[in-house]
């Protein structure tokens, strides 16, 4: 599972003490937390590197990565975690021969994660776009594909481009689970000058008709000049501000008080772009 997690106003990662709070990348003291350090070892350290990451002889994954005495963020949209050479190591047996392993090989983790559910959960911090973009790839990308080989002996089709679906997305649909789920809900803010909202009409219409359709289509900005009006509790939010404490109604085409408050899921208002050439 891919998670993009937005981060409220006054939690967002600003220095890279904010992003040493949230990832870490190092081997923890086996003797002041044991339990940490045999979940990172056991389920955090990448390598050794093999066919399964190596390419052109370099492994795609950057590892093992440099020494860093300090997390600096760099243009990628990903920090330089801090991995210090404090002589933290871990020695993994196989058979005769053995690896070490120290921080350069530890995948980023967030220590609370790992020791709630003892597992491998990959935590990094995205502060730009472009690594954004990677996550929300994997949300929209579609279904998986492969490519099939038929050996039969009529060999009428000997390829087939199919829709691939493994065992564990088929129990998922079974159960009729979401496939992905996106949060905050964004409503549309309409900006526009006085009577110069958008309006349809059929173009049978009789003159009167188009001036009646006018003369009805509100928008949500002038309904919002009329909550002013009639809730003065709503006089202290600004227009982008007020889906989160109002909902709007789009058969009624006004906006009504919410009517309970969560702390997921809290809607967030956004307004059109007005672009320059449009003037005053």
């Amino acid at each position: 599972m891919h998670l993009l997690i937005f981060l409220d106003p006054e939690y967002k990662i600003h220095l890279p003490a904010d992003a040493d709070s949230v990832s870490c990348a190092q081997i923890p003291n086996p003797e002041t937390h044991p339990i940490l350090y045999e979940i990172v070892t056991k389920c955090m350290v990448h390598g050794p590197c093999d066919h399964r990451c190596m390419k052109d002889g370099h492994c795609t994954k950057n590892f093992p990565k440099e020494f860093n005495e300090h997390t600096e963020f760099t243009a990628d949209g990903y920090p330089n975690l801090a991995r210090p050479n404090n002589g933290h190591e871990y020695v993994k047996m196989n058979g005769q021969t053995h690896t070490v392993y120290t921080n350069c090989d530890i995948v980023p983790y967030n220590p609370y994660l790992s020791v709630r559910y003892n597992c491998h959960i990959n935590v990094e911090v995205c502060v730009t776009v472009k690594a954004i973009k990677y996550i929300h790839k994997y949300i929209y990308k579609g279904h998986d594909r492969t490519t099939l080989e038929v050996r039969d002996h009529d060999e009428i089709k000997e390829f087939l481009d199919a829709h691939y679906i493994s065992a564990i997305e088929s129990c998922w649909r079974m159960f009729s689970f979401r496939l992905h789920q996106e949060e905050p809900n964004v409503v549309h803010l309409q900006v526009h000058l006085p009577d110069e909202q958008l309006i349809t009409y059929d173009e049978n219409d009789s003159p009167q008709e188009v001036l009646a359709a006018a003369e009805a289509k509100t928008t949500t900005l002038l309904q919002w000049f009329d909550l002013n009006k009639k809730d003065p509790s709503a006089c202290q939010y600004l227009y982008q501000d007020i889906p989160a404490h109002y909902t709007w109604n789009k058969n009624k085409k006004r906006w009504n008080p919410c009517q309970r408050y969560t702390t997921i899921g809290i809607t967030i208002g956004r307004m059109y772009q007005a672009a320059p050439s449009s003037g005053e």
